[in-house]
């Protein structure tokens, strides 16, 4: 195909909908062979990483691909994460086509990561509701956009053709009769979404200044008292997503990444949070560390990245509240990016408060 024609993502072997399955390979640049470093005693399977036998503390090069892009790892991965090859893996749009778009889009009930599998399973998921086939209407409900259009419409029907909704069980569905149920089962200790999965609710103290007052010290200040915040615990969350399915996408072994222009200059390329000088450091130091007798494992790096804004609640009124909400920088950023992939962490849920005027104390 003319060079003209050639369309695929930078740092990707994805092709366009009109690119042939294969492109013409460039000259390779020459590069260390992985005979250069003896590989270490487990495999590169995408299995997730086995038993742990850490391989020789010395730089490991990998191959350029078809933009001349390779990769400096301070020491060979225990874990080489899948490559995207799909158009569908990098990006997220309902008017995409084909069998990988299809298979994405039909995966409607998604059971989101950081519950103990013995306490909630697909059966459980609908406990709350009057059967689950109410359930599923109110997933469709709860997700997708405020303004329902043709293809949340799509979605509906996706979610109406799972094999446990029956139609039958519907004939007297009230939005609003499923709601009250919901909120009574959440207040329900034996539900399977309860604190012991890593929620909490708390009450956050702040002193407050006042204008032309002053006092001797922070502890004399007025304290305002903002009740009802929710929150889990950042271990939890670490801890339960690390041993989830999704962690053998994850890059727990930065590096970095460089561009050889020609034989006499090479570019260091910026692009993901796995492959900057500061995660790079901070996996250099968590690696020299004395260790304790006994102490085998593989030393990783969890780089998180929170985010918070006002949500509004209501299509009407101005009820509205501050998620706080977490993502993993082993991840790709275009696996973060795509809301399907479900790659946000809720971390906490913070009450606006409304200040007012306080008096001399």
């Amino acid at each position: 195909m003319p060079r003209r024609f050639v369309d695929y993502l930078p740092g990707s072997s994805a092709l366009m909908a009109h690119m042939p399955k294969k492109l013409p390979r460039t000259q390779r640049i020459p590069s260390p062979s992985d005979d250069m470093y003896p590989p270490s005693d487990h495999s590169e399977s995408q299995d997730g990483p086995p038993s742990i036998n850490h391989p020789a503390a010395h730089p490991f090069e990998t191959e350029p691909d078809s933009m001349g892009l390779y990769r400096v790892y301070p020491t060979r991965p225990t874990l080489f994460p899948p490559d995207d090859s799909h158009l569908i893996s990098l990006t997220d749009a309902p008017t995409l086509e084909g069998p990988q778009a299809a298979e994405s889009n039909s995966n409607a009930a998604h059971v989101a990561t950081g519950f103990a599998p013995p306490d909630v399973d697909i059966d459980s998921l609908f406990d709350a509701f009057t059967n689950t086939s109410c359930g599923l209407l109110m997933a469709w409900f709860y997700s997708g956009t405020t303004q329902k259009s043709n293809a949340e419409a799509i979605r509906l029907a996706r979610y109406t053709s799972h094999p446990s909704f029956k139609g039958e069980e519907t004939a007297s569905f009230d939005p609003v009769h499923e709601g009250k149920l919901l909120d009574n089962f959440l207040r329900d200790k034996s539900n399977p979404f309860r604190e012991e999965h890593g929620w909490r609710q708390s009450t956050v103290k702040i002193r407050l200044p006042k204008e032309r007052k002053s006092w001797t010290s922070e502890a004399d200040a007025p304290e305002l008292e903002v009740p009802g915040v929710y929150h889990r615990s950042l271990t939890s969350i670490i801890r339960s997503t690390f041993e989830d399915d999704i962690s053998k996408t994850f890059h727990f072994t930065p590096y970095s990444q460089y561009w050889k222009v020609s034989d006499t200059k090479t570019v260091q390329v910026f692009s993901e949070a796995y492959s900057s000088p500061a995660m790079l450091d901070v996996y250099t130091k968590i690696n020299t560390l004395p260790r304790e007798p006994g102490d085998d494992l593989e030393r990783v790096v969890a780089p998180l990245m929170m985010w918070s804004d006002a949500t509004h609640l209501t299509n009407f009124g101005d009820a509205s509240l501050w998620p706080f909400y977490m993502y993993f920088g082993n991840q790709s950023k275009y696996t973060r990016g795509k809301p399907t992939s479900h790659a946000c962490h809720h971390v906490a849920y913070i009450p606006t408060v409304c200040f007012f005027r306080i008096n001399s104390v």
